[in-house]
């Protein structure tokens, strides 16, 4: 399974605490700065979180940051959000891959 298909995407975030908190931080990364800051979506790009999930999403991102880790129901509610980001976080993995590749 390559690591950037959508099922090997599904997997780690059902199996791996670790890999629902880098879903979450490669979501709000993708948030422009304004939404950042905002705590909501305000532009309609594809990127980021949607509207309902950008308040949630973005404490969880920012509770990461500061150094903590989800667990209980935080954790189970960030792996169920991150289920609908998983077409982003492909992009993310091939995005990545493509770096690592550049830098042999």
């Amino acid at each position: 399974m390559e690591k950037n298909s959508p099922d090997y995407i599904r997997y780690l975030l059902l199996c791996n605490d670790y890999a629902v908190e880098r879903a979450v931080l490669a979501i709000f990364a993708r948030q422009t700065m304004d939404e950042q800051t905002s705590n909501t979506t305000l532009h309609t790009n594809g990127k980021g979180f949607n509207g309902p999930d950008a308040r949630l999403g973005t404490y969880y991102a920012k509770w990461l940051m500061s150094g903590k880790r989800l667990t209980g129901n935080h954790l189970n509610k960030a792996r169920v959000m991150m289920y609908k980001y998983v077409r982003q976080l492909v992009e993310v993995a091939t995005e990545n891959m493509e770096k690592k590749a550049l830098q042999k």
